[in-house]
């Protein structure tokens, strides 16, 4: 019975250990938007996705979240690293401009910033801050680093990208992700 206790209090440790080093996060500036992060990926992996006709490269640490339930097509694909970093692609009819489409800047956001950059042949509005909702691990509360994007695919259809994390280092891994995206035929 010892080595069921052991294991339980090893796992107890660890959680308490990485919440403090996220709680040192707690008062860290987000990410710029612009100018890209500039990370090593030689480690990176590869993943295309024919139903947004995308391919890009993110942390081997990231793995597609299915979804239990869908409520009609959605042109849609998740990845998360663990419970606290996530992004979502998503493909929307519009017939908005970038700027119209771009998340409205709400009090609540931290060290907003945003720019314009062309990836991959396409136009894209990018958004980095802290806000849009609260992480909470046992005692600590904190605002997660965010980055929001959208891309023009074509007349009538939109690439967005949610994505949020509980680290600085997670969200400029974000920003870099959105930088390898290739648009696939």
């Amino acid at each position: 019975m010892l080595r069921p206790f052991a294991y339980a209090l090893v796992i107890c440790i660890s959680v308490l250990y990485a919440a403090r080093i996220i709680a040192a996060e707690d008062t860290d500036e987000p990410a710029p938007a612009c100018p890209a992060p500039t990370l090593q990926q030689t480690d990176w992996r590869s993943v295309e996705i024919p139903s947004i006709g995308v391919r890009l490269k993110m942390p081997k640490r990231y793995a597609e979240k299915r979804w239990a339930v869908t409520i009609g097509n959605p042109i849609v694909a998740t990845y998360q690293a663990g419970h606290l970093e996530s992004f979502t692609l998503e493909v929307l009819p519009s017939t908005e401009s970038l700027e119209q489409q771009k998340i409205g800047l709400q009090s609540d956001y931290q060290g907003y910033t945003e720019c314009r950059e062309v990836i991959s042949g396409h136009h894209a509005a990018i958004q980095s801050f802290r806000g849009g909702g609260v992480i909470i691990l046992g005692d600590l509360k904190f605002p997660p680093f965010a980055v929001d994007a959208v891309f023009e695919l074509a007349p009538g259809r939109t690439l967005r990208f949610d994505g949020s994390t509980a680290t600085r280092a997670a969200q400029e891994d974000l920003l870099a992700i959105i930088r390898t995206l290739q648009f696939t035929p």
